[in-house]
């Protein structure tokens, strides 16, 4: 709880020291990143990592506050161990989440976040096998910066590490990773 509570005070302060107009402006953009997870087993089966495709949404309501809604698809086709049968993994992340500024240099404006991350999964297996249809809800934390392009357009450079554990049977498997990408939008 005492963790939380810093957490708050933190978010306050840091928020609260900015400039205090208010912003009210919106993001629209899309990103490609490198997702891996970090899961062993996984890794075994999948490989290391490959593209995920998202798009996103957000809100800034008041100067270096701004508040996100991002969906993301992510497909990686691996082989079981044993058999060598082909078998794939989709994940769809839809993300909610907050990020502060705490920075203005010139056109680069760093930032960190934190948000809830709902994840739907599938896992198509074999005839023989039914197929994994399951949901998990997971969190991430995140750092990065904006890079403002020309007019309203900006850059997204963006590290995440997501935690988003399941256990559709006896064990529990990790889907979550680390996520590194670069995205795109405007600003409007």
């Amino acid at each position: 709880m005492k963790k939380i509570m810093l957490a708050l005070i933190a978010l306050f302060m840091l928020v609260n020291s900015s400039q205090p107009c208010l912003a009210e402006s919106f993001k629209i953009g899309g990103s490609l990143n490198y997702y891996s997870v970090t899961e062993s087993i996984y890794k075994d089966v999948y490989g290391k990592g490959t593209l995920m495709f998202g798009g996103a949404l957000s809100y800034e309501p008041i100067r270096r506050l701004e508040f996100r809604a991002e969906a993301n698809y992510f497909r990686q086709k691996g082989e079981m161990t044993i058999s060598k049968e082909e078998i794939a993994l989709t994940i769809i992340p839809i993300t909610l989440g907050a990020r502060i500024r705490f920075i203005e240099i010139n056109r680069l404006n760093p930032y960190i976040g934190a948000g809830v991350d709902f994840y739907s999964y599938t896992e198509e297996l074999p005839d023989r096998f039914d197929d994994v249809s399951e949901h998990t809800t997971g969190f991430h934390v995140e750092g990065g910066f904006y890079v403002d392009a020309i007019q309203s357009l900006y850059l997204d450079v963006n590290i995440r590490y997501i935690k988003a554990d399941t256990k559709p049977f006896d064990e529990t498997v990790k889907l979550g990773g680390i996520r590194a990408g670069i995205g795109f939008g405007i600003q409007f």
